[in-house]
């Protein structure tokens, strides 16, 4: 029997409802599955460029500059992690107390700032909920075996990479001949000493005077115009105290001088100039020794001058061409030094 034409239509707009809301309950089941999975390979991105430095994030793994991550999801809230994985400097100006008990417990070394994003903060606190799970889930290993302890030659290149190795291979060949030359010498003073041409000897000595003098004078006369700042004449047009810690640098427009400070003075981790202003920065530090140095964006070094306790250098710049320039910290000061960076955007007034 044929069923009418509107029959038919019927049953296949019937079924086509059916394939679509078939679709949209599996679109819903596993959206969730694919974000948490692009959410935790971010986070993993972000722990290892940001993170692992000073921290650990397995069973049994080593306490380093801070905690040992496994399980932190289920040791503290939420909520408190995030603000202390974005301001942990905030906190501890603030006097949170974990944030204290944390920084006591792990010889006042300060978690620095690192300009994470909520988002990112997010990505990370996913990731290590992934990691406890996988390590809760894993059965202990078992003991490793007992590393057998080096011998004879063994004992003076245990620990060396090879770059360690070829700068010892180095040293003992340039120490062995110097061994040699001071044996020559040696062995050349039982013999005759030869008669010397006086007359010669000064002449030759004039002349290396009046060559080295010119070549100082000329390099002074070619480079003294060109010191930094030959005077203070020209204001600039942007001030920007620099404060460097371990490990990252914070930009405000009021000086900092102690801990206190940072919760009292607005700082940002970021900073943005206009282009082709004269911009003087003024670096101090809290803690160790720093270097405050500026990259292009082309990784080409544009300024850089180092940053002290208890002193302020002065650094004037001024950037000519719009991008976003890196700012590292070219002193070590500490295992997480190669952590400590920051950005600075110049850009032109049009582009606001």
């Amino acid at each position: 029997m044929r069923l009418s034409r509107a029959v038919q239509q019927e049953v296949e707009a019937g079924t086509m409802r059916k394939h679509i809301w078939a679709i949209t309950a599996l679109g819903i089941l596993c959206a969730p599955w694919g974000r948490v999975s692009a959410d935790v390979e971010a986070g993993r991105a972000a722990f290892q460029a940001k993170c692992m430095a000073c921290h650990s994030v397995e069973v049994n793994g080593p306490v380093m500059l801070g905690p040992n991550l496994v399980g932190v999801t289920e040791r503290r809230d939420e909520a408190w992690l995030i603000r202390w994985i974005m301001e942990p400097d905030r906190m501890l100006a603030e006097q949170d107390p974990i944030a204290v008990a944390l920084l006591n417990q792990f010889n006042q070394i300060p978690m620095p700032p690192l300009g994470v994003s909520e988002t990112e903060a997010r990505d990370l606190l996913d990731y290590l909920a992934d990691v406890s799970a996988q390590a809760s889930a894993t059965p202990a290993a078992a003991p490793a075996a007992a590393i057998p302890r080096p011998t004879g030659l063994a004992i003076l290149t245990a620990g060396l990479g090879r770059t360690q190795l070829a700068g010892l291979v180095i040293f003992l060949g340039l120490s062995m001949a110097v061994v040699v030359a001071f044996w020559q010498v040696a062995r050349s003073t039982r013999q005759p000493v030869p008669t010397i041409d006086m007359k010669a000897a000064y002449r030759l000595r004039r002349k290396f005077f009046i060559g080295t003098s010119v070549l100082v004078l000329g390099t002074l006369a070619a480079t003294l115009p060109r010191t930094p700042y030959p005077d203070d004449l020209e204001t600039p047009d942007e001030l920007v105290y620099v404060t460097a810690r371990q490990f990252g640098f914070l930009y405000s427009s009021e000086p900092i001088t102690t801990d206190a400070d940072i919760g009292q003075v607005p700082v940002t981790n970021t900073l943005e100039v206009p282009v082709g202003a004269l911009v003087e920065f003024r670096v101090t530090s809290l803690d160790v020794t720093h270097n405050f140095a500026l990259y292009d964006p082309d990784h080409v070094i544009v300024a850089q001058t180092q940053a002290m306790p208890g002193y302020v250098n002065r650094l004037r710049v001024r950037l000519a061409a719009p991008g976003v320039f890196r700012v590292l910290c070219l002193e070590y000061c500490g295992l997480a030094h190669h952590a400590m960076q920051s950005t600075l955007t110049a850009r032109r007034l049009t582009d606001e």
